[in-house]
Order: structure tokens, then C-alpha cells, then sequence
């Protein structure tokens, strides 16, 4: 961990070092977390989260003294003191996400607290996500060979691994280079991914959205039925959940070094017959990165801020292109700078993953820790 990093950490969770201390001291932690997950299905059960007021404007942050760790809304539990990048298995009872970016994989049961490291027993370069396949297998996402920068590894040196769902063997290369995160399906082990589309001295033009099936061949995973969907050339684009049927999916498409912090998003839609591309308007003012896809299809999480390198919040959008409306799910910059990022929706529905974290990170999708948060049945 560089000076920064620890810094962060300090920052953030006070004289608690979970994420820099041994793994003692992470089972010691995790035992208190599985107490209050205990907890969040029994007392806390009335608590819960609403969908909040519409986003038509800028959102106003504040200056709340003290640590959100410390006062959170009813209805959220902290269910990690490290990590980042949730993600949901198939039945829902378990998380996997990413200990630190560049580090190894872990798995947090719900129903118990007991965490496992998924990716200690293999040599690797650190990963940045985990995904589960429809089987209950994993898909990570990290370098196989770093290059000479971090930035420079982010976009052109994580590729696709495919490990059993025990985690027995080593992850296995798939031949892939993926720009940014992918998509799998609920149903079966499809997923999709981008890569970029380069002229011919290098230079990125655009991406190409992919999808294949992940199948084993003489006992070694494989990518099957490979096809390109679609060619992104107006924006770069990243995908992020297949909607229901599994014929289209979400994606958020960046226009780098166009917006007052940096960068804009579109939040659009990608339908795989006809090949179409919807956007979905952004209130304007909101950055706005689409996130976790709610079960119906008709609502997706979104990371919402004025401006994100100064804090930002969990909206929900309606996905309706003519009408899209965003509401405020969370007031975590009531405290300053501080941020929720990479939210995921519980296949039920009823549930948030999502990591917490200050506004000042190292790298895009740094987070300090994984929170559920329990939605109302109305939502």
C-alpha cells in the first residue's frame, strides 16, 4: 500500500485499519459485521431505504461534521471495513468483490459473515473486478503482465479470466482484452465486453461491443459463439447489464475530456437485432453513470453528482427515453467528500451492494468498504 493509500484509509475509517492490517485482524472484523448482519434482518428489518426526490437540478451536498461509517441512514450495514466493486451471486446470498484495486478477490457470505479470499492460492498481478457467470463460476478482470503505469495497464493491459466456483484452480486466461467492466447474464454464461477499435497507428477510434458464451472444451473454459454487436465511434463505450431476454443491455458511453470534471456520460441502451442505440437524457448539470440494472428492467442505479471529484450519490432512473426521470436514493455529501460508487442490485430486488468511500481516491473505482442497503417494499 503506497503513503496515499494508507492515508486514505485513515481518512476515512479513523484509527480503524482493516483494510492495511493482517488477516487476523480482518477475521476479528468481519466476526462484528456478521453480528450486525444478524442484526439487519431481525431489528433493522422495518428500516429501509425509499427512493427519495426528484433529481431536476443540482444536487446540494453540506458539511455534516463526523463519518459517515458512523451515522448511517436506517436500512444500510456496513458489510466490509475494505474492498470495493460488489457483486451479487446468482442466489443472492453472497458477494464477491475486489479487497483493493490491483489485489485479490473475496467472497462474503450473507448469512454468516464468513468472507473467503478467492484468488490467494494462484499467482496473479492483482485484479480490479469479479464477476459471477449464471453457474456460479467466476469471471476476473486484471493484468496478466502490468504495464509501465497504472493508467496504461487500466486500458490496455486487463484481460479476461475465467476460475471454477470453488476457487480450487487457477484463474485461466480467455484470450480477451476488456476495456473497463462487462455484462453477464442471469441466465446462463453469456456475457458481453468492449475493446477498443484502433487506426493504424494505435490510437483508440472507438469500441467494439462483443458477446460470447463461456463453455468448457476437453475440460478448459473456452469463449464460444463469439460475435461484434456493435461499433461505438461517437463515444467509448463500457457495458453493464444485460436487460431482460438478454437481447440488449445497458451501457454507459464517455465523451473523455469534454466535461467541466474531466468527462461526459450518456447512459444509453444497446438492442443486439437491430442494432439501435437509445441514450437516456441526463438532467442537466448530473454526471450521471449507469450502474446496477434493477430485475424488471425498468429501472437502473446510477452514479449521480454534480461534480464526481468532488463527492457523489446513488440515483435511480426510470428507463424511459422519452421520459427519464432520475430520483436521489442517498445524502452521503451531506458529510463533504465522500462518495458511493459501483452499486449493484440483489437479483430479488430488494437489496444494494455498493462500496463507500472518500471523494479523494487513487484510481477510478477505489472504494474502502461494502454496504447493503435494504430497500422499502414500495420501492
Amino acid at each position: 500500500m503506497t503513503d496515499r493509500e494508507t492515508a486514505l484509509h485513515q481518512r476515512f475509517a479513523g484509527t480503524r485499519r482493516v483494510a492495511g492490517a493482517g488477516w487476523a485482524s480482518i477475521r476479528r472484523a468481519l466476526l462484528v459485521l456478521a453480528a450486525l448482519l444478524s442484526c439487519f434482518a431481525g431489528a433493522a428489518a422495518a428500516q429501509t431505504f425509499s427512493r427519495g426526490e426528484p433529481v431536476i437540478g443540482p444536487m446540494p451536498g453540506g458539511s455534516r461534521q463526523g463519518n459517515p461509517l458512523y451515522g448511517m441512514p436506517p436500512g444500510q450495514v456496513l458489510l466490509s471495513a475494505f474492498g470495493e466493486r460488489p457483486v451479487f451471486s446468482p442466489d443472492g446470498r453472497r458477494i464477491a468483490f475486489i479487497g483493493k484495486s490491483y489485489g485479490d478477490a473475496y467472497e462474503l457470505d450473507l448469512a454468516t459473515g464468513a468472507v473467503r479470499n478467492l484468488t490467494a492460492h494462484a499467482p496473479h498481478e492483482g485484479f480490479l473486478r469479479v464477476h459471477y457467470l449464471a453457474d456460479g463460476s467466476f469471471l476476473l478482470l486484471g493484468p496478466h503482465q502490468p504495464a509501465e503505469t497504472r493508467e496504461k495497464t487500466r486500458f490496455g493491459r486487463i484481460e479476461l479470466f475465467w476460475m471454477d466456483a470453488k476457487a480450487s484452480r487457477p484463474p485461466v486466461p480467455l484470450g480477451v482484452t476488456v476495456f473497463e467492466g462487462i455484462a453477464t447474464s442471469r441466465h446462463d454464461n453469456r456475457l458481453a465486453w468492449t475493446e477498443f477499435k484502433l487506426d493504424a497507428a494505435g490510437k483508440p477510434l472507438g469500441t467494439a461491443v462483443n458477446t460470447a458464451r463461456v463453455g468448457m472444451v476437453q475440460g478448459q473454459p473456452v469463449l464460444l459463439d463469439r460475435r461484434e454487436q456493435a461499433v461505438t465511434t461517437e463515444c467509448f463505450a463500457e457495458v453493464q447489464d444485460f436487460l431482460p431476454g438478454d437481447g440488449a443491455l445497458t451501457m454507459p458511453c464517455y465523451h473523455y475530456g469534454r466535461g467541466n470534471s474531466g468527462d461526459i456520460v450518456d447512459v444509453v441502451s444497446l438492442d443486439f437485432r437491430s442494432g439501435k442505440i437509445t441514450r437516456y437524457p441526463t438532467t442537466p448539470g448530473l454526471y450521471a453513470e449507469v450502474e446496477g440494472l434493477f430485475p424488471d428492467g425498468r429501472r437502473t442505479l446510477v452514479e449521480c453528482a454534480n461534480d464526481r471529484t468532488a463527492g457523489m450519490e446513488l440515483c435511480v432512473l426510470d428507463l424511459d427515453a422519452a421520459h427519464p426521470r432520475y430520483t436521489r436514493l442517498t445524502h452521503i455529501t451531506d458529510y463533504g467528500r465522500y462518495k458511493y460508487g459501483n452499486p449493484v442490485v440483489s437479483p430479488d430486488g430488494r437489496t444494494i451492494a455498493a462500496q463507500i468511500g472518500p471523494a479523494d481516491v487513487v484510481d477510478a473505482g477505489v472504494g474502502l468498504g461494502i454496504v447493503l442497503m435494504k430497500l422499502a417494499p414500495d420501492f
